[in-house]
């Protein structure tokens, strides 16, 4: 993997910061201390090559841990996108970058994870401050109709058989995937990114 860091230089705040949604994720399912290290960064363009370094490394161990995706290791890639491509798909081309829907798919599956999978609510909100530090988006305002989210949603990969393959986090850097968490907990998610 070849990454020449000095083109991130070039981008707008938004697209720069849209892309930390992935490493946050990255640092969510494997790797704490990379959270640690990205909080210690914050927005500063700086000393990027040992954090991507090893958000490429992390990748691309679940990858090689499921190659061919049989045993359902490379699926914790998902952790956050569930939810994330149906507010991208919803949302319609250019409202989100793709970074910030998986921000919004990140605190509704942080929140699952409170109730399905053993997250401390105190990593939780880690979670979700280190997306904000971003000036990533943790809230939906009223113009995207949950109901679009949810149809955008049942069409995704993850959706099998009429059930949803949630990627959840006992704690942050222990990911795994779940078919447990029921079809109005994921509402009720959905429900809080509208700060209802």
């Amino acid at each position: 993997v070849v990454a020449d860091v000095a083109t991130l230089q070039s981008l707008p705040d938004r697209e720069y910061n849209e892309g930390f949604a992935e490493v946050i994720k990255h640092a969510a399912i494997r790797d704490s201390g990379l959270l640690s290290r990205i909080e210690e960064l914050g927005t500063k363009r700086e000393k990027l090559v040992p954090m991507i370094a090893r958000n490429v490394a992390i990748k691309a161990a679940v990858v090689e841990e499921d190659e061919r995706e049989t045993t359902g290791v490379r699926a914790l890639l998902n952790f956050g996108h569930t939810l994330g491509h149906g507010i991208e798909s919803a949302g319609g081309y250019g409202n989100f970058l793709h970074g910030e829907a998986i921000s919004l798919g990140l605190v509704a599956a942080a929140r699952l994870s409170v109730c399905y999978g053993g997250l401390s609510q105190k990593e939780s909100d880690r979670l979700i401050a280190a997306l904000r530090a971003f000036d990533l988006p943790t809230h939906l305002d009223g113009n995207l109709s949950r109901h679009d989210v949810l149809e955008a949603m049942s069409r995704d990969k993850k959706f099998e058989e009429g059930q949803v393959r949630f990627v959840l986090l006992r704690k942050l850097g222990d990911a795994f995937v779940s078919s447990e968490v029921p079809h109005n907990a994921i509402e009720d998610a959905l429900l809080t990114l509208y700060g209802h």
